[in-house]
């Protein structure tokens, strides 16, 4: 395909997938990278639109940033097109594991006059997999600067050659060809089964004198390596989902960092159960300040082993209506559901305003490492955050709360003595018990209102 030039959009902001699908490995290769290499069979030129530069590093491709501005996989198709050499490009998104060549080829064969060579599965406007002319740079610019940024209703714009469902079911392997991985479930449950959030069990349920042979699903216990600047940080005993979030969040609580800014790379091979972070300072593992805390996971008591003038306090006043504490508690309780699937997790939300995201984990100091991740990660700067957790409050959990200055903690359960004392310090508000319209205010009463 010498007149054709081939672009990997890998600009985006992988926002369900929480970390960058730059990094995606799949056996022990990065994602993209496997793009670049099956590509360069048959494309002279490969155009990749990402600012990470590096990443791509003695690949032999064109790596070039986004010229416009805006939330749209449009402005990396316009970049890519601006810099090609060729008059017609294969366009391709950076999560898309699956290339058909056999597809390709059927699309170059089809190249007239037209602006795009386009799929349509399932009524459904397949903007990627798809060939495009240069020659529509301009048409992109003036319908992003109109204030539209849909991919589709571009296509429908352009003088678009669509390829019906009736022919594209007819390549092998068609419906691969489309697939991209949206969130780390897609992931894991299509390209990792070892990385599962849980997998099946045959076992034996007895109930009363019979007994019978099921399939039960049973939690996920992954060990996750964990590597910060190349040295080995930890390994932490996990259930793989929000696995940045949950790292990001770990080293907040442990002031390695403070930001998402101090985050160089992140970077996830599940295979070999490893997670890479580089970071913008050096870091003395053996003697960096912390908050050295005996973690109570295994029933071991909590200990803050730091002088009270180091201790993080809240500083918000936010005051929480009650009965809404009420409505989410009861929501709450229903929202689980690797809870409901296995009965072996966690479960912590993170609410504020009308939002709110619920993580789980076979930790429940994992699981609000995962919330404390996902505020640094989204830079979400709020007086109205709050938490509600399935576990035991202790006093770990205040103090991971307290550093990413959450005010509120609301349990099912019970706060321990320790917790109770160290919330008084903290400023901050726990609340335990919280079950149908009862629950118990511990500390700092004034800011729940009635």
């Amino acid at each position: 395909m010498e007149n054709i030039s081939a672009i990997i959009l890998a600009g985006g902001k992988s926002s369900r997938m929480k970390f960058n699908k730059e990094f995606i490995k799949i056996k022990n290769e990065y994602l993209v990278h496997k793009q670049v290499r099956e590509l360069k069979e048959v494309f002279n030129e490969i155009i990749i639109v990402s600012d990470n530069v590096e990443h791509y590093e003695g690949l032999d491709v064109h790596v070039v940033s986004d010229i416009l501005h805006g939330s749209t996989p449009l402005i990396g198709l316009h970049a890519g097109l601006y810099h090609s050499t060729s008059e017609y490009n294969y366009v391709i998104a950076c999560d898309m594991p699956y290339i058909n060549f056999e597809f390709i080829s059927y699309l170059e064969s089809l190249i007239d006059e037209s602006d795009a060579y386009v799929s349509k599965y399932h009524n459904y406007i397949e903007p990627f997999n798809a060939i495009y002319n240069s020659k529509i740079i301009n048409t992109i610019e003036d319908f992003i600067s109109s204030g539209n940024y849909g991919f589709q209703k571009m296509v429908q714009l352009l003088d678009t050659k669509y390829i019906p469902e009736s022919k594209v079911s007819k390549f092998q392997g068609y419906y691969d060809m489309f697939k991209n991985i949206n969130n780390e479930s897609e992931l894991y449950n299509n390209y990792d089964n070892i990385a599962s959030p849980y997998k099946i069990f045959e076992i034996t349920k007895i109930i009363e004198n019979e007994s019978f042979n099921v399939s039960d699903k049973i939690i996920t216990e992954y060990p996750l390596n964990i590597f910060l600047n190349n040295h080995h940080y930890s390994t932490m005993m996990i259930t793989p989902e929000n696995i940045e979030f949950l790292v990001l969040g770990a080293l907040h609580s442990e002031l390695i960092i403070k930001n998402i800014e101090e985050i160089k790379e992140f970077s996830l091979d599940m295979e070999s159960h490893r997670c890479d972070v580089q970071i913008n300072h050096e870091v003395d593992l053996k003697n960096f300040e912390r908050l050295n805390i005996l973690s109570s996971a295994c029933g071991s008591s909590s200990i803050p082993l730091v002088d009270e003038s180091k201790l993080p306090k809240v500083s918000k006043t936010h005051q929480f209506d009650v009965n809404t504490i009420f409505e989410q508690v009861s929501v709450f309780n229903k929202e689980s559901v690797l809870f409901k699937e296995t009965g072996g997790v966690h479960s912590v939300e993170l609410i504020y305003g009308n939002q709110k995201q619920l993580f789980e984990d076979i930790g429940r100091h994992n699981a609000v490492d995962k919330i404390v991740g996902y505020i640094l990660k989204n830079q979400i700067k709020r007086d109205d955050l709050y938490i509600i957790t399935s576990g035991r409050i202790s006093s770990d959990i205040l103090l991971k709360s307290a550093l990413i200055n959450i005010g509120l903690v609301v349990s099912r359960s019970a706060p321990t003595t320790l917790a109770v004392k160290l919330a008084k310090k903290l400023n901050i508000t726990i609340i335990g018990f919280a079950r149908g319209k009862k629950l118990n205010i511990y500390t700092h009463s004034d800011r729940v209102i009635k």
